[in-house]
């Protein structure tokens, strides 16, 4: 109770914040009637406006558990065999065999994840406060600000660490104790070295306060300067991130599962920036930004929305590159029925790349196997030689519970997280030598052998092992453009005002993860590509225009989350073969409101060709101005057609949900 009692001072300091503002604002001026103020003298041009919404938000599961927590593994609960194998066998006539070529005989056992299924009803429910405000000071100066705030009680199945610690390797032990060795922490972005990662913004475990918006504003004839904390939104497309290169995500609180139509609003990552705009014609404008480097924020482990499986802990190394910028620029004209535009960015890649590192564990094996036990007879500690836990602690592992148990496990994560078991683990060999060599541990070459090498190291681990990966930043350019028509046809026809939008973004050297969590990343370049086509249409006299569009995109090299298609086709019985051709998208969307806007009604589905589907319709009423209702359905089905690893939108299937909300404005 006592870490959300402040989320609760901290929303309500927010708000009283906002409301003296403007209660000293109208005491010095009079009242205008349009909730705007304004006084003589030298601040004869002042003006203050403000409002805002209080909205809570429910999201109800109607699909499985999040497999990337701890409660949601499809392990949990299941017997498992794991079969171990020979480091280096010798043959008959006493040649050596390839490493772990041969079983263990009578040394497999059989293992069940010791972690309870949890059991949830909601995949979601906080409590939203937005307030909204602008002071002008003069006819081209003002002060605009947006403060969000968000309270999550928990009250899920959530995992507790403690409930796998045990005699034989005791606890959770790597990684920073508030994300990994407590309740789950729903919002504190963690950077070792780092107080506040995000500059204007205060979080704790069950709560977030911070400023989408807060920046000065001058505009001046054609020029318009913004300075301050700010988002940063290019492109015309739904769903799709094409030009829309700026900012990162906020994953934190309902991954991209909004409203598909609210087109990425709440989860832009905010950043300072200096942005300036000039208009030189009335169809041409420049746009230029500076801004300070923000990463996008991935949920943290066992929250509800978490993409990062639980069993390997992150160092996010964000801290390296935190005072660096990214700039860009626009230039953006409309030529009659045409218009085109044009972007440079040069930017950190806000989603990272991810590698193998080191745990930093010492925590030696335990004796209660017959693996551990020999290996810490050769590596004592004593007399100079190192210990296990001396030798783990230069590796990717460490010796606790929570991690993987088995080899079924470990490739299928692989394969849901699209990367490759088998190199993946060659590269965890490979690039902690000696010390993983000192382990006995040798890079195989076929699925069979690597799994009896990973069910060896398993069991020698007592309750499996945790893995240990870094997330790094790296400069990259885009190079950007787009052009658009606007077709004139019959009045009323479905061609008439059809806006068509064509947008690329190249990117030459761009870093991916590599499938094998390799240091080596992959480097490529990557071009995506995007097809829009939008217009409103009205189909009956008695209700408004339908607001339509369609969409396609081309990836060449990645799918729409950014993740290289090397890692694709993997299963719990095979390797990642990898997707070649690009990945490619198709959406359609729909708005229709009814008389006096009471009622709306939103659609919008996104197909992925190789077997992905999600469709989320949505109903809006607004009975009054300051109440609203919506009632979104999100279907997702990664499972169409195919290997679901085959396709991004699988990765999502746990999210298959009803989400309610009701806001009251003021």
């Amino acid at each position: 109770m006592s870490s959300k009692m402040p989320a609760i001072r901290v929303i309500a300091a927010a708000a009283m914040m906002m409301a003296a503002h403007a209660a000293l604002a109208q005491d010095a001026v009079d009242q205008s009637g349009d909730g705007s103020t304004s006084s003589g003298g030298f601040f004869s041009d002042f003006d203050f406006s403000w409002g805002g919404f209080i909205r809570p938000e429910l999201a109800i599961t109607l699909g499985g558990e999040n497999p990337n927590n701890q409660r949601g593994n499809p392990f949990n609960g299941v017997t498992v065999a794991r079969q171990p194998g020979v480091p280096q066998p010798v043959d008959a006539l006493g040649g050596l065999l390839p490493p772990f070529s041969v079983p263990a005989v009578g040394l497999g056992d059989n293992v069940t994840r010791p972690v309870t299924p949890a059991n949830n009803f909601f995949n979601l429910h906080l409590l939203r406060l937005e307030l909204e405000g602008a002071m002008k000071f003069t006819p081209s100066l003002k002060l605009v600000g947006r403060l969000r705030a968000v309270f999550d009680p928990g009250n899920y199945s959530e995992f507790d660490p403690q409930s796998v610690v045990n005699g034989a390797t005791g606890g959770i032990s790597g990684g920073d104790p508030a994300l990994y060795g407590g309740d789950p922490n729903y919002f504190e972005y963690q950077v070792a070295g780092l107080k506040r990662p995000n500059p204007l913004e205060a979080a704790g475990p069950n709560y977030l306060v911070y400023f989408p918006a807060l920046f000065l504003d001058y505009q001046e004839g054609p020029l318009n300067i913004r300075v301050g904390n700010q988002q940063i939104a290019w492109g015309q497309a739904l769903f799709f991130r094409v030009l829309d290169v700026v900012n990162g995500l906020d994953l934190r609180r309902h991954l991209i599962l909004d409203s598909a139509q609210e087109e990425f609003a709440d989860e832009r990552v905010p950043s300072l920036a200096l942005r300036v705009n000039y208009q030189f014609t009335d169809e041409i404008l420049a746009d230029a930004f500076v801004q300070k480097f923000q990463p996008t924020i991935y949920g943290n482990p066992n929250t509800q929305y978490n993409v990062i499986p639980a069993q390997f802990t992150v160092h996010d190394q964000y801290g390296a590159v935190n005072d660096k910028l990214s700039y860009g620029i626009r230039f953006k004209g409309n030529f009659g029925q045409w218009g085109a535009q044009a972007i440079f960015v040069s930017r950190y890649n806000p989603d990272g790349v991810f590698r193998w590192t080191a745990s930093g564990v010492n925590k030696n094996l335990p004796n209660n196997n017959p693996f551990g036990l020999t290996l810490n007879t050769l590596y004592s500690g004593i007399g100079g030689l190192p210990s296990t836990g001396d030798i783990l602690a230069q590796t990717p592992f460490e010796a606790s519970p929570g991690g993987v148990y088995s080899s079924q496990e470990w490739f299928t994560y692989a394969s849901m997280v699209r990367l490759n078991g088998l190199t993946g683990l060659n590269a965890a060999i490979n690039e902690f030598a000696p010390a993983t060599s000192q382990l006995l541990a040798s890079p195989v070459d076929n699925f069979a052998d690597a799994a009896r090498q990973l069910d060896t190291f398993f069991i020698a681990g007592g309750d499996g092992l945790r893995g240990h990966i870094a997330r790094e930043y790296f400069r990259e350019y885009n190079i950007g453009g787009g052009v658009s028509y606007v077709v004139e046809g019959e009045p009323g026809s479905l061609l008439d005002q059809l806006i068509i939008n064509l947008e690329s973004t190249y990117t030459p050297d761009r870093r991916f993860t590599n499938p094998s969590l390799s240091r080596d990343y992959i480097k490529t370049g990557n071009l995506v590509s995007a097809l829009v086509m939008e217009k409103y249409q009205r189909f009956s006299n008695s209700i408004p225009a339908t607001y339509m569009v369609f969409q396609y995109m081309h990836r060449t090299k990645d799918d729409i989350f950014g993740r290289s298609l090397k890692g694709y086709g993997g299963s719990v019985n095979n390797v990642s073969t990898g997707a070649s051709g690009g990945s490619d998208y198709v959406v359609f969307a729909f708005q229709q409101p009814f008389p006096q806007a009471i009622w709306r009604i939103d659609f919008a589905g996104l197909y992925d060709v190789n077997g992905g589907l999600l469709l989320q319709p949505g109903i809006r009423w607004k009975p009054t101005g300051s109440v609203t209702a919506d009632i979104n359905y999100t279907y997702i089905n990664g499972k169409v057609h195919g290997n679901p690893n085959d396709n991004a939108i699988s990765t999502l299937g746990f999210a298959d949900e009803i989400t309610f909300r009701v806001g009251y404005q003021f």
